[in-house]
């Protein structure tokens, strides 16, 4: 019995103390070290490590991973991790990005899902061996990163080879997610990544007590509040819920796995199949139920017959096709102290309810260290075959499939010229448009209103030609053929516009520009950044006008930032731009404030000059954006990190004049020496530094006066006309000065 589908706002610089003219800090003209010459030490072999490190070890050890070339056209550095990868004692996480390399987390967040439906028995083989989570949790974290090359071929037929592929395991029929799912509702997911981001910079400055190094190359050269920011970003493309608007989080793949100590396990798979086709456990009706069905047998080495398993085996393939597998794993739990056992790799792609949950689990455990799962080496070996045989031999192929077959049958049609006709004839005449209920991909494939959007409810069905054409750039995406994605989202946006699918609109913008980012061929001639701001303007609006979404837009806007921060001088100034309209919009938090600020300041340091001596960069704007980022660490009370941001502002200042830095801006070397007074001060011990009380009322006092004289009447005025009440200098305390209580003045 198979399926059919088997067989395949921003404030200026607050008026700080003054400070004394004898404690100028001449700003540095150069760096130690250039970006370019960063990238290329991190390309050598002696860059590299298995595992991210504890809380003990420095954050800047977090950028260190092994790091390979992918042989995809588009030649950018791609991560891939061997071995075992231990997360235990550290928030970040394993954090294989560096600076400049977010582009591989982004292609990596489009990964094809894939749905797990375990039996009772087999859920409580997985938690015996310490996966609380049942057999989901011990497949989630192989799927992640596909060990070995994965070959996927394109529209053309064309084979691509990536090192970096992975898959996401989702379960969509679990109790215990659903009622999580509905917590989180009532919660904002804006308020679990901010307490995510406070977590992520208490466990950071754990990990920078002292100056460290990497390759040679200073912690603060590095931005050491760049793992931060990657975390924020990883954290807001898990936030997503499962949407009619996009299939990315649809199942193209759902594993039904049984134990072989089941009595009849090829009826129990073909009950597990009948409840999810029709049953309880069915999708709504904007999902696809035609997915590819994978089933499992999982043979206990410890305590099952394996002859009985195999005859069991030989059953399934004869009644389910060749999407069939033998797991061997064993039942008993692996022992830190065994020879063989090796320590479970952890997620990295976990939503923000399940981080702080697992979090909190793990806070509730005093002065005991986060219990830490182990594996035997043949059940990871066994796993990892599962995995790579499931995703290589059956999902990528069905993948394959239905785009040739989506692509015959409706898209070029579509494109046709009998489909543009009808489109011309919906718009000027308004005749042609299908019935409301009409659900045949071959009609309805005109430009016009075609009448099978469903505006009460709110989605398409999942078999018309709007709801297949979106799921199959969906799929191209996935699989990485991005030429083709984004010509598909092209023509899906004004059949959305037509339908007044306001969701889909926003949806199929979004991923118009980000596919179009991502196409290696797409150069600057052909992409025309008024045309990306156009989609990106109207992809803001519907998300957040007319669909009140302020976590799509965050995700439309950081994501689209950070590809158009890589794509040379016009596109990083309109990254630039575009990371301001986050601000503007008030969608993130005080931690994602500061940020946001910070990656302004490295969108105009991305602007490349003409010439020898680098006429047009922006270095001077983006030094101005690292020092207001870390004015707002300072009053955020970390001080590590401003110290960071103003180590990178000096030597953006130094690049950007030819003589003495900021000698014709004093007002501003005033302020920056004033900011790093005020971050020496709070980070240092007060008892060694600061021998009393009086003495840094002293300084105050003595900064606060020379401020005052030196001030000018119209920097006062735009910061209280402009932007409201300047806030106040990090060097005010709130205690009492003692010399303002008793200073007999008369």
């Amino acid at each position: 019995m198979t399926s059919p589908e088997d067989a395949e706002p921003v404030k200026p610089p607050p008026s700080l103390s003054s400070f004394s003219p004898d404690a100028t800090v001449v700003i540095p003209k150069t760096r130690p070290a250039d970006n370019d010459d960063l990238k290329s030490n991190i390309s050598s072999p002696s860059f590299r490590t298995a595992s991210s490190p504890p809380l003990s070890t420095p954050l800047s050890s977090l950028a260190q991973e092994r790091i390979s070339r992918s042989q995809s056209p588009t030649g950018r550095r791609s991560l891939s991790r061997l071995g075992t990868r231990s997360t235990a004692g550290s928030v970040l996480g394993s954090f294989g990005e560096v600076p400049d390399d977010t582009r591989s987390l982004i292609v990596r967040a489009f990964s094809p899902a894939i749905a797990v439906f375990s039996s009772s028995e087999l859920d409580d083989l997985a938690r015996q061996k310490g996966f609380h989570n049942g057999f989901r949790g011990l497949l989630r974290p192989f799927g992640e990163r596909i060990p070995g090359k994965v070959v996927v071929r394109d529209s053309h037929g064309a084979s691509r080879t990536w090192e970096d592929f992975g898959v996401r395991f989702i379960d969509l029929w679990d109790p215990s997610t659903q009622a999580t799912a509905a917590k989180a509702n009532t919660t904002s997911p804006f308020h679990e990544i901010e307490e995510l981001l406070r977590i992520y910079l208490e466990s950071s400055e754990q990990t920078a007590e002292q100056p460290q190094h990497i390759n040679g190359y200073r912690q603060s050269d590095l931005n050491m509040s760049f793992p931060v920011y990657t975390a924020f970003l990883r954290r807001l493309l898990c936030a997503a819920k499962i949407s009619p608007h996009e299939t990315f989080l649809h199942p193209v793949s759902s594993v039904m796995a049984v134990h072989a100590s089941d009595p009849d396990p090829v009826d129990t798979l073909r009950n597990m199949y009948t409840h999810t086709s029709q049953g309880s456990r069915s999708l709504p009706h904007w999902v696809h139920p035609e997915y590819l069905r994978y089933y499992v047998l999982v043979h206990d080495d410890d305590n099952d017959d394996f002859s009985r398993s195999t005859h069991f085996f030989d059953q399934m393939k004869r009644h389910f096709g060749l999407h069939c597998h033998l797991l061997r794993i064993r039942s008993s739990q692996a022992l830190p102290t065994d020879d063989d056992s090796v320590e479970a790799e952890t997620s990295e792609w976990l939503s923000p309810q399940e981080e702080l949950s697992k979090l909190s689990e793990d806070g509730n455990l005093i002065d005991v260290e986060p219990s830490q799962s182990y594996l035997f080496g043949s059940d990871v070996t066994a796993l990892r075959s599962l995995v790579r045989e499931l995703v290589q031999q059956s999902v990528v192929p069905h993948m394959e499939s239905k785009i040739a077959i989506w692509n015959d049958q409706v898209v070029s049609r579509r494109k046709g010229i009998s489909g543009r006709f009808m489109s011309m004839s919906k718009r000027l005449a308004g005749f042609g448009s299908g019935s409301k209920g009409s659900s045949n991909p071959v009609m309805n494939l005109g430009g016009g209103s075609s009448g099978n959007y469903d505006a009460l409810q709110g989605f398409y069905r999942f078999d018309s030609p709007e709801a297949l054409m979106r799921k199959m750039a969906d799929y191209s995406m996935m699989l990485r053929d991005f030429r083709l994605a984004s010509t598909t989202y092209e023509l899906l946006r004004s059949d959305y516009l037509n339908d007044k699918a306001w969701k889909y609109q926003a949806g199929a913008n979004e991923m118009c520009v980000i596919s179009s980012l991502l196409n290696p061929l797409a150069t600057a001639a052909k992409m025309k950044v008024d045309n990306l701001d156009q989609m990106l303007e109207t992809a803001t609006y519907s998300y957040l006008s007319r669909c009140a979404d302020p976590l799509d837009t965050l995700r439309c806007i950081a994501v689209s930032v950070e590809l158009l921060r890589v794509r040379g001088k016009s596109a990083a100034e309109s990254a630039a731009k575009w990371a301001t309209r986050i601000l503007e919009l008030g969608i993130v938090g005080p931690v994602g404030h500061v940020l946001i600020s910070e990656r302004i300041g490295a969108c105009f340091a991305a602007e490349i000059g003409l010439g020898s001596s680098g006429w047009g960069t922006r270095k001077r704007k983006a030094a101005l954006w690292y020092v207001l980022a870390a004015n707002e660490w300072l009053q955020l009370g970390k001080g590590e990190q401003a110290s960071s941001c103003i180590s990178v502002a000096d030597s953006h200042y130094g690049k950007s004049l030819v003589a003495e830095p900021l000698g014709p801006f004093s007002e501003m070397q005033e302020f920056l020496d004033q900011l790093r007074l005020a971050v020496r001060v709070s980070t240092a011990d007060m008892e060694d530094e600061l021998p009393t009380t009086d003495g840094v009322s002293g300084i105050m006092e003595e900064t606060s006066e020379m401020l005052d004289y030196r001030s000018h009447a119209r920097h006062r005025s735009i910061a209280t006309d402009t932007m409201g009440p300047v806030p106040l200098s990090p060097l005010r305390t709130t205690r009492e000065e003692p010399m303002a209580r008793d200073d007999d003045f008369e």
